[in-house]
């Protein structure tokens, strides 16, 4: 049994320790800020774009929250960029004005033309620039992807094509529809104007209206706006200079593009390089800021690269626009989730800021705990994507690894202290455990946390292990840091039993023990592997090896499972229920995987399930018609289901009389979301 006690809170100081003082990177710890000038000299370098100052190279690109109301900021808006604001962001470009009603979309998103909206944007403008950073705005129409839910509107686009999101049919615009659009983005550049916003973007990628116009996958026109390079830019940039004449040089105006659609038969970087050279010719933008892909099938799986991919894996893609802007700045964004990734894309030369959007939701103080020396309390962003998850389901975002994203008011990072601190049990430590156990000894309560293995970690020790998936292992790290910090106990080999429960003698126990093991027979199958216990056998036995991987989670456990047992040599396929494989990761990421599966020739069987097996042949039964196939000869069968939750655990305990609490999948199985949540929700309660 090993055993670990945390730091002693020192009172007189407000908190676990004293934070050293640093007066911006020349202030006065001279030692320190000699070590953060010489690891990220490029990205605490000044900037300028047009005549304003920016402070470093690191800015928060614009990204839709759903945090308004009737398409109206509301103060959780307010609270949210606070708080990103104070962390030291060289430059905030909020979320999208949304110009016209056509482009409405989900009320969670900000009407650009709308006068009852300048008072929440001005809100939001003062809050930024209280922390003397500037505040820009992006704006844009979102085409044939707006999904008027609301207003029941038809989607607009340049051409009736369906959106290959939905299916739906977006009507084509009119000459007059055109003009009507035009004036409206003239508009919401005056409604910013008035909030006081510094500068200006208009979203010409992503697949938006203007990239629909620009992008001969969605423009099928014959008139002066189709058919042509010249005419399909004709619509975007006589927006451009409408925007430009409303401006009057009043503030610097940028251009966000898609280098590359990354679809077959789509906007290339040939042609964006051909679009940032008239934009900044002809319509005298102040930047370009570079990003990839479009809210297309399956574009929309590079849009936001998560954990599978690399750091900045589309830099070659932005460079190649740097010597037709000439000297203008370019701004680029995607999967920069440390300042070392934001260094490494400065250093080239070719990119003079860089956007850090995810990383900032995880932690608002990534700049703020670098220049005082706690680069290591920096919550890492690990790119699980459950953040643009949410946007997809028509709700707010949130964070795995900051569950007081848009809870910033009612959740302050240093939670008020309880009113009376309680000796509490925590079994199990695994994400959920030590999550509640950092916030509960945050508040004073005195936390004793059993775990009855050798380390701290839960599954994500051995998910972290998996192909594509080691940033696992830097949530593991950050929440076993948190711990050992903080006051708890922690004593690791110590399984708990009802009467070491009573004999603890405590306040409550909180059960974080993750999900019981859900046995799940197949007919003449003795055993099936979980898929735990296949991740953790040697990877050199599997090569050769054919795998039938059961599927009842549909979760990233099952695509960690196939493509790390893939990438190992073996030949693997799956087989589900439901219609659509790895139904459960979010549709940004199951795009990508289900390509990557592909690649790796693994076979993917939907509407079915192993109804016998008999000597390595396994009989699958396809659910909707009853037809029955033998597929095999298979090595070994895993079984991936998210277990069930620890009622027996929970009714024996409760029989103690200690008052009992459970908290993730020990609750109910459920993504790691859910887990962080439900632990920093009971943490700041009890």
């Amino acid at each position: 049994m090993a055993v670990f006690a945390g730091r002693q809170v020192d009172h007189r100081h407000g908190g676990r320790y004293q934070r050293r003082h640093v007066d911006g990177v020349s202030g006065k710890n001279g030692t320190m800020n000699d070590e953060i000038r010489r690891r990220y000299g490029h990205v605490f370098r000044s900037f300028r774009i047009g005549k304003m100052e920016i402070k470093n190279r690191i800015f928060v690109p614009a990204h839709t929250t759903n945090f308004a109301e009737d398409f109206l900021p509301t103060e959780t808006h307010v609270n949210y960029h606070r708080e990103r604001a104070k962390g030291g962001a060289g430059l905030i470009i909020i979320e999208c004005l949304r110009v016209h009603r056509t482009s409405l979309g989900r009320s969670g998103g900000l009407s650009g033309n709308d006068r009852r909206a300048l008072p929440g944007l001005r809100k939001i403008v003062d809050v930024i620039h209280a922390e003397n950073i500037p505040a820009f705005v992006q704006i844009t129409h979102a085409g044939r992807h707006s999904e008027n839910f609301v207003e029941r509107l038809p989607a607009w686009g340049p051409s009736s094509i369906p959106w290959t999101g939905s299916g739906e049919v977006p009507h084509a615009m009119t000459r007059s529809e055109i003009r009507e659009v035009i004036a409206c983005y003239r508009d919401a550049v005056e409604l910013a104007l008035e909030a006081g916003f510094d500068g200006m973007e208009i979203h010409f990628g992503h697949g938006h209206l203007l990239h629909q116009f620009l992008s001969p996958l969605s423009n099928n026109r014959t008139d002066e706006y189709g058919g042509s390079d010249e005419n399909r830019m004709r619509f975007p940039m006589d927006v451009l200079r409408a925007v430009v004449d409303q401006l009057r040089d009043r503030t610097p105006l940028g251009v966000r593009l898609s280098v590359d659609e990354l679809m077959m038969g789509g906007l290339d970087a040939d042609a964006s390089r051909h679009i940032v050279h008239r934009a900044a010719t002809e319509a005298g933008v102040s930047f370009i800021n570079a990003s990839v892909a479009s809210y297309n099938w399956p574009s929309i799986g590079y849009h936001v690269a998560d954990m599978s991919y690399p750091p900045h894996p589309y830099l070659d893609l932005t460079v190649r626009l740097r010597d037709v802007i000439g000297a203008l700045p370019m701004l680029t964004a995607n999967r920069y989730a440390r300042l070392a990734d934001a260094e490494e894309a400065l250093a080239t030369g070719a990119i003079d800021m860089v956007g850090m959007m995810r990383a900032h939701i995880a932690d608002p103080e990534i700049i703020k705990k670098t220049l005082e020396g706690r680069e290591d309390r920096i919550r890492p962003c690990v790119a699980s994507n459950f953040c643009i998850e949410q946007l997809a389901l028509h709700r707010p975002i949130t964070c795995m690894m900051n569950p007081r994203v848009g809870k910033e008011k009612d959740w302050p990072v240093s939670p008020p202290q309880a009113e009376r601190s309680k000796s509490i049990l925590v079994v199990g430590g695994g994400p959920a455990g030590m999550e509640f156990t950092r916030v509960a000894s945050l508040r004073g309560h005195r936390v004793t946390l059993w775990e009855k293995g050798s380390s701290l970690g839960g599954l994500l020790t051995i998910a972290a292990t998996g192909v594509g998936r080691g940033d696992l292992g830097k949530m593991k790290a950050y929440l076993e840091r948190e711990v050992l910090e903080s006051d708890a106990i922690v004593e690791c080999g110590r399984e708990a039993t009802p009467d070491d429960v009573r004999a603890f003698g405590g306040d409550l126990v909180v059960v974080a023990a993750g999900a019981e093991p859900d046995a799940v027979p197949i007919p003449g199958l003795a055993k099936a592997l979980t898929v735990t216990e296949a991740l953790a056998m040697d990877r050199g036995l599997w090569r050769g090896t054919s795998i039938l991987i059961y599927d009842l989670s549909g979760s990233w456990s099952t695509l960690t499972a196939a493509e790390t047992l893939a990438a190992s040599g073996a030949q693997v396929s799956i087989v589900g229920k439901p219609e659509t494989a790895l139904w459960d990761i979010n549709l940004y990421s199951r795009m990508t995987a289900l390509e990557r599966l592909r690649e790796r020739k693994v076979f993917i069987q939907t509407r079915a399930a192993p109804v016998h097996y008999d000597g390595g042949a396994v009989t699958i039964r396809e659910t909707s018609v009853g037809r029955e196939t033998v597929l095999g000869p298979f090595t070994h069968v895993v079984v991936a289901t998210r277990g069930v939750s620890r009622l027996n655990m929970l009714n024996a305990f409760e029989r103690t009389g200690v008052p009992v609490h459970s908290i993730g999948d020990a609750n109910a199985p459920h993504a790691l979301l859910q887990a962080t949540y439900a632990a920093n929700a009971l943490a700041r309660t009890v």
